[in-house]
């Protein structure tokens, strides 16, 4: 059974399309309009809960901030089984919901209204081995993601059928568009020191990538920001030395800039919400970089950060601002951490079995 806030989204919508289709008679014969009592846009956000190794137990939960209430798993309540295996990157286009399950070697895509499923796609190469598929984005009518094996691969959203696959030199991870070219992490799959270059592939021509050299090790985030720049951030080694760093790509000139140590960090119109933590090493701050004056204020004060112990990634809710942290749990299902834009504590909500993004339809 769906949760009632979820239920109420559904509604909404509903609500919307009847009456933009009683709009849309002619003037001479309109009917008259049902009395319809008004539903109040839910703000809430995907939970993408990417589960254990080969436990086939990877969630999607739904959380409602006004209600402080998290629903049960949406993918396993719609259609009687579990999502799958290692669930790597989940993202909303248009709408259907589409999530990488890395471990099961499969895509799946889901009706964002009931998030029934609409396709199982079982990613197999071809000699029949299995693709390990990592990290999605979308533009111009197609989704595009990355896989283990080394490739790019472009699905088209109406038909759901793959439509291109490119080669890459390297390992392929998170990814973004921006003027009309996919920009991909080639992070260092092999600690080898040999993964420090983004591709960059011509989405009309979907063909002959270019490489940008850059900060060893782009890993999970790659996003495009408000002034049409890509920014992404590098892992660097484990010894900290490169450090992680956030960096900038001028699209125009795939000039590639160096901006500032960072882990994780989340875009909010001209803010990046951003956090810095080298492996093995304790929180050392939660920042906001303005990428217009190019200036960085503290977000959270040193008293605060002792909460977030393991932080796993960082989200901004677009609509009212509140800024969301992963915290993973050794001993529990993981942890959100939930601030107001001042950054004053509001809540902290338990998730699932190692969360790992949380996305605002």
């Amino acid at each position: 059974m769906k949760t009632k806030f979820y239920t109420k989204l559904f509604m909404g919508l509903a609500t919307v399309c009847l009456l933009a289709t009683l709009a849309a008679c002619d003037k001479d014969d309109k009917p008259e309009l049902p009395d319809v009592e008004p539903v109040e846009p839910v703000q809430g956000c995907y939970i993408l809960n990417t589960g254990n190794w080969g436990q086939n137990d990877a969630s999607v939960l739904w959380y409602e901030a006004d209600a402080d209430a998290t629903s049960a798993d949406l993918y396993a309540e719609a259609n009687g089984e579990n999502l799958g295996d290692v669930a790597q990157d989940l993202i909303v286009y248009g709408s259907k919901v589409y999530i990488a399950c890395n471990g099961s070697a499969k895509l799946v895509v889901v009706d964002k209204r009931d998030f029934k499923l609409l396709r199982n796609i079982p990613l197999l190469n071809e000699i029949g081995q299995p693709v390990n598929p990592n990290y999605l984005t979308a533009a111009d009518g197609n989704v595009y993601f990355t896989s283990n094996d080394g490739t790019v691969t472009r699905l088209d959203t109406l038909s759901l059928d793959i439509t291109g696959k490119l080669t890459l030199d390297g390992f392929p991870a998170a990814l973004t568009s921006a003027a009309g070219k996919l920009y991909i992490n080639m992070n260092d799959y092999n600690f080898d020191y040999t993964g420090k270059q983004i591709a960059v592939v011509n989405i009309a021509s979907f063909n002959q990538p270019k490489y940008l050299d850059v900060v060893l090790n782009p890993y999970d985030v790659c996003l495009t920001g408000s002034d049409g720049n890509v920014y992404f951030i590098s892992q660097g080694h484990s010894d900290g030395n490169p450090p992680h760093t956030l960096q900038r790509i001028d699209p125009a000139t795939d000039e590639v800039t160096v901006l500032l140590e960072a882990s994780k960090m989340a875009m909010h119109g001209d803010l990046i919400y951003y956090y810095y933590a080298e492996y093995g090493k304790p929180l050392e701050h939660i920042s906001v970089y303005n990428i217009k004056t190019q200036t960085t204020t503290e977000f959270l004060s040193k008293a605060q950060l002792v909460d977030i112990s393991a932080p796993l990634f960082i989200a901004v809710d677009p609509h009212s601002g509140d800024v969301y942290f992963g915290n993973f749990r050794y001993d529990s299902k993981d942890d959100l951490y939930i601030y107001a834009a001042d950054g004053t504590f509001r809540r902290k909500v338990e998730s699932g079995v190692y969360v790992t993004k949380v996305v605002f339809p």
